[in-house]
């Protein structure tokens, strides 16, 4: 039942929507929150891990990977690879209001889109001079956001334009402030040598490709790790090598136009510079790229340490037999002996298979007969070594030969 003290018309209240500014990105603080939630899991699970060293290696390698994860997914939707900013600035405010206002304007650039922010001191209403400087009785504090990605489309801004161009029309017919006109229009000419709108689309679409592209390859890289660390490594490699192609399309295809320069006073011009989401994209590629080449440089020559940091087993990828053969140095899987000894476990498998002598059989006229080659020799079957002790016992019983075979099991 509604509530009827003071009310002429009985009813529930009737509120207007409040409207609030943009004051953080959604999707970006979606992919950190998202990524906090990870660790925060991942540290209430550390104490169950047994070992000083296994937790510190989990933590390690955990910490890289979201880290990693995190900055591709922000490298994509961040709305920072450039920025500009001016304070202070004063400039008209909307049509049919004749006063000027002091404001700060921003502007972020992202792969697909720019921001543009208005915002007035939050106690300029407040101020004794409010009525001499002729103020708008609102809060001004805007924000507003248009798209480039698509197509350039055609001239003007009909349907079959760009879509910031339409974009930009519909902000003209919802009466949006006119700094946030003026910056966006600069992002709809393509003609003569003004292309920046071309430049920025153009550099973010290359851009995007690339960095989606080091997505399924982180993915790949987590997954070899505990497969095979080589490869792995490999697919770390080439998820930095990823973004930081990422960074140097972007300037190279950003910077091959005339820099964009907007002015609202001589004292006030928006110089726009690399923002922060294009240094995060560098810095995860450099650290991915880096770590990769650690990797591989430690599976090669430390196989063992770098099996223990990962966990995982390090007999997993080599071969289960091999025969080494002193007279050419190498091993039937292709090692030589420097490296066959490097590795503990050729260096046992070598002493337990080769430490005894064998006798070989020997022919019918009683000689020993030729040694074969160490491989041929240890590929013979058990059941094969049994056959010639038969047949040496056989010959023996019926007096052809002296001195019968020894079959010696390996």
């Amino acid at each position: 039942m509604a509530y009827e003290g003071f009310r002429e018309e009985l009813g529930p209240a009737q509120y207007p929507r409040a409207k609030t500014a943009v004051t953080v990105d959604i999707t970006e603080a979606g992919f950190i929150f998202a990524a906090i939630i990870l660790f925060i899991s991942f540290l209430a699970i550390v104490p169950g891990i047994r070992g000083l060293s296994n937790r510190l290696f989990s933590f390690i390698r955990i910490t890289v990977s979201i880290f990693l994860g995190v900055a591709i997914m922000l490298s994509a939707y961040g709305q920072e690879w450039e920025s500009a900013e001016i304070h202070n600035v004063k400039t008209p405010y909307k049509t049919f209001f004749n006063k000027e206002i002091i404001a700060d304007i921003g502007v972020k650039i992202g792969l697909n889109s720019v921001n543009i922010t208005l915002k007035a001191a939050d106690n300029i209403l407040e101020s004794a001079h409010y009525n001499e400087i002729g103020y708008p009785d609102e809060k001004i504090d805007y924000n507003e956001r248009f798209h480039f990605y698509g197509g350039q489309g055609r001239i003007g801004f009909g349907r079959f334009s760009g879509r910031i161009n339409r974009e930009f029309r519909a902000a003209q017919w919802r009466g949006a402030p006119l700094p946030i006109l003026w910056i966006s229009e600069y992002f709809t000419l393509d003609g003569e040598d003004i292309l920046w709108g071309r430049s920025y689309r153009l550099a973010g679409f290359y851009a995007w490709i690339m960095v989606w592209t080091a997505f399924p390859l982180w993915l790949l890289a987590n997954i070899l790790f505990f497969m095979v660390i080589r490869n792995g490594a490999y697919f770390l490699m080439l998820t930095g090598g990823s973004l930081l192609t990422a960074n140097i399309l972007y300037a190279g295809i950003r910077y091959g136009f005339q820099p964009m320069v907007i002015p609202f006073s001589a004292e006030h011009m928006l110089h726009f510079h690399k923002g922060p989401t294009f240094f995060l994209c560098m810095s995860a590629g450099l650290i991915s790229f880096i770590c990769g080449v650690v990797i591989l440089f430690m599976d090669f020559n430390y196989p063992l340490e770098i099996a223990s940091f990962f966990g995982v087993d390090p007999l997993q990828d080599f071969e289960d037999t091999f025969v080494y053969d002193e007279r050419t140095d190498k091993a039937s899987n292709g090692l030589t002996s420097s490296v066959v000894e490097s590795k503990a476990v050729f260096k046992q498998r070598n002493k337990s298979r080769f430490d005894k002598p064998r006798r070989l059989p020997q022919s019918r006229n009683g000689h020993a007969a030729a040694p074969k080659d160490n491989a041929l020799q240890e590929a013979a079957e058990p059941d094969q070594e049994d056959d010639i002790a038969m047949s040496s016992m056989s010959k023996q019983e019926e007096g052809g030969i002296d001195n019968p075979a020894v079959a010696v099991e390996a």
